[in-house]
C-alpha cells in the first residue's frame, strides 16, 4: 500500500494543523450505511463500492483513541444512514473486535442506527496459510459489508 494512489494524501489533506482521526469518503455523499474499518480493507472496500456504484460511505478510523466527537459528527452529516457496519479482516477474536465494537455500539444507539459487524470467525491463527484461501476469505468477507441487514 506504500505507493497505492489510494493510500496517498492531497496537499490539502498536508496542510491541516493535525491528524485526522476520522477520514471520511470525500465520494459520498448521501450514504444508508456507512462502513468503518482500518487498514487495508478499508482501501477494497472503496474499490468494491467503485466497482458496485455503491452510495455507501467508507471511512477509515484512528482506532485508539477512539475519536468519538468526529465519529458522531461523521455519523450525523448523513441523516439518511441507517445501519453502521464494523469491518476487520482479522478473526473475531483476535484485532480490534472488543475494542471497537462496545464504543461504536453506544454511538450509533445514540443515532438511532443498526449496528453489525462483518469479519473473519474466530481462530487459532489470523491466517489461513494458504494466498488462495485467503483470497476467497477477502473476497466474502468485502462482499458481505455491502449486504443488507434484516434491519435495515
Amino acid at each position: 500500500m506504500l505507493r497505492h494512489p489510494d493510500a496517498s494524501s492531497t496537499i490539502e489533506d498536508l496542510t491541516q494543523p493535525r491528524f485526522l482521526p476520522v477520514v471520511p469518503d470525500r465520494e459520498v455523499t448521501d450514504a444508508k450505511r456507512i462502513l468503518i474499518a482500518s487498514g487495508k480493507v478499508g482501501h477494497d472496500l472503496k474499490a468494491e463500492r467503485r466497482k458496485r456504484k455503491d452510495s455507501n460511505r467508507r471511512d477509515m478510523d484512528q482506532l485508539y483513541p477512539l475519536p468519538r466527537p468526529q465519529r458522531s459528527a461523521a455519523f450525523a452529516a448523513y441523516p439518511n444512514a441507517r445501519e453502521v457496519v464494523w469491518v476487520q479482516e482479522e478473526p473475531r477474536n483476535m484485532g480490534p473486535f472488543f475494542y471497537v465494537m462496545p464504543r461504536l455500539t453506544q454511538l450509533a444507539q445514540e443515532r438511532g442506527l443498526v449496528l453489525r459487524s462483518v469479519k473473519r470467525s474466530s481462530g487459532a491463527s489470523p491466517a489461513t496459510g494458504s494466498a488462495k484461501a485467503h483470497e476467497l476469505e477477502q473476497k466474502t468477507l468485502v462482499s458481505l459489508a455491502f449486504i443488507t441487514s434484516s434491519a435495515s
